[in-house]
């Protein structure tokens, strides 16, 4: 796992020293509960922000927040309420892009921090891997959607999640 969180770092960092984009978009969209969580909470609607910066036309760096707030119940049947759930998701990722100029796929993945708040918030950390397609609408405006899985570091329970986002965004190019 420290080799893959290194090799990340690694990839993000090198090409940082010329920057030729900045990216600021929004996105909302599905967020699906796994594990044990799922059996006792309702998933829900999620959004976002995403600030980036682009290293090379084919690389960019992004940090990525996400919220959620998913319905609790206290019994399986999930008929009686219980105390609700929010996810919180800070993820910083290293997104390879490839296309063609109406069209752009990124595929990436990186460390994130988790707070789960339900009675108790806790923290964990976790990896995230992403892929995405993107309309082209114009040089600096981009229009699509993203899936990403969340694999979080829980020793007593797994509970993962996926989300799949609509997003918007603008590209700010750097001379």
């Amino acid at each position: 796992m420290k080799k893959i969180i290194l090799f990340l770092l690694l990839v993000a960092v090198s090409p940082c020293f010329s920057i030729e984009g900045l990216y600021v978009g929004v996105q909302g969209g599905q967020v699906q509960l796994l594990g044990t969580t799922k059996d006792f909470h309702d998933n829900a609607i999620g959004f976002g922000v995403d600030i980036g910066i682009r290293t090379q036309s084919y690389l960019d760096v992004t940090f990525q927040s996400q919220m959620s707030s998913h319905t609790g119940y206290t019994n399986l049947a999930k008929t009686v309420k219980g105390t609700d759930l929010k996810i919180y998701s800070q993820t910083l990722g290293a997104n390879v892009h490839f296309g063609n100029s109406d069209f752009d796929f990124t595929l990436g993945g990186g460390p994130g921090a988790y707070i789960i708040n339900a009675v108790n918030s806790n923290t964990y950390f976790g990896l995230h891997l992403a892929g995405g397609a993107d309309v082209v609408v114009s040089d600096q405006i981009r229009l699509g959607l993203q899936g990403r899985y969340h694999f979080l570091f829980k020793q007593e329970l797994k509970d993962d999640y996926w989300t799949i986002m609509a997003r918007i965004g603008y590209q700010f190019e750097v001379e």
